[in-house]
């Protein structure tokens, strides 16, 4: 009942909405409005600016060399660690381990590579202090998947250690929007029209081939990677950039688990605390970060 309700609301309130560069500003209004969540007991909020802007959420007792590095969605043109919070919180608790969530510069200011950079230079602070390669995941939702799964290509490309693994929500990997279900999901899907997701691209892309590795993760060299554990909703625009991933990290070697749930909206996880099915996705994914690959 309450995915149902959720959905309803946001094809009414977000679905409609013209792109452009004039409506960024409601847009990023009505992120913050529909994505506002308590932290849950026993896990507290610090905002940092230097040598990394975004905010730490700590369980009462974090597991010492322990770190969750978290990227937020919002198309990267909006959304904040704040907005967040449902997912960054939780996962905070269920871990038992510090998040950092990043406050990445945001297109169209900053288009692409600014998230990227801003995230390889929190990456390079976590392994500076002493936080273990091997004992830290990277998660992230929608466009913050993507980069996610960016930032581990140039970890590679720059002889960076890599994390333990990825956790990735309705992750964005393909920023040409070339996927089956951008067509065949319009209107099964809550959030999106196509033409939003392409002027999303658009603004964060710039004047960068939007086939480009380190935009589209997608089409990048996946081999080496550490486990990949995806969760996406069969009725969203974005379902196929899950599918391709999972498919071609597989066949690249890579240890990856794929969850398909139906009919929920979009990084739904956003929603946990109100919708059961958010809680739920956490959970699992956080079973499985827990247990080592096999």
């Amino acid at each position: 009942m309450q995915a149902r309700l959720i959905a309803h609301g946001l094809r009414r309130l977000v679905k409609p909405r013209h792109v452009g560069r004039t409506g960024i500003p409601l847009l990023r209004a009505l992120m913050f409005a529909l994505t506002r969540s308590r932290l849950p007991p026993g896990v507290t909020a610090q905002r940092t600016k230097s040598p990394a802007r975004g905010e730490w959420l700590r369980p009462a007792k974090p597991r010492h060399g322990h770190a969750l590095l978290y990227f937020h969605g919002g198309g990267f043109f909006c959304g904040a660690p704040r907005t967040h919070r449902a997912i960054t919180a939780r996962l905070a608790k269920l871990l038992g381990m510090a998040v950092f969530s990043l406050d990445y510069r945001l297109a169209p200011e900053h288009p692409f590579p600014a998230a990227l950079e801003d995230a390889l230079a929190a990456w390079r602070w976590l392994l500076a202090e002493g936080y273990w390669p091997d004992r830290m995941w990277l998660s992230g939702d929608s466009a913050g998947g993507g980069l996610a799964l960016a930032l581990m290509l140039a970890c590679k490309k720059a002889g960076l250690p890599l994390p333990a693994g990825a956790m990735l929500l309705s992750p964005w990997t393909d920023l040409t929007c070339s996927g089956a279900s951008m067509a065949t999901n319009i209107k099964s899907c809550a959030w999106f029209r196509p033409e939003q997701v392409r002027f999303a691209a658009s603004l964060y892309a710039g004047k960068t081939d939007k086939a480009d590795p380190f935009l589209s993760p997608l089409f990048g060299d996946l081999s080496g990677l550490p486990p990949l554990i995806i969760h996406a909703s069969d009725s969203e625009l974005l379902r196929d950039d899950s599918l391709r991933l999972a498919e071609k990290a597989r066949a690249a070697g890579v240890a990856v688990t794929l969850e398909i749930w139906h009919g929920l909206p979009h990084a739904w996880p956003n929603f946990a605390g109100l919708m059961p099915e958010g809680d739920a996705c956490l959970a699992a994914a956080v079973n499985k970060m827990l247990v080592p690959a096999g």
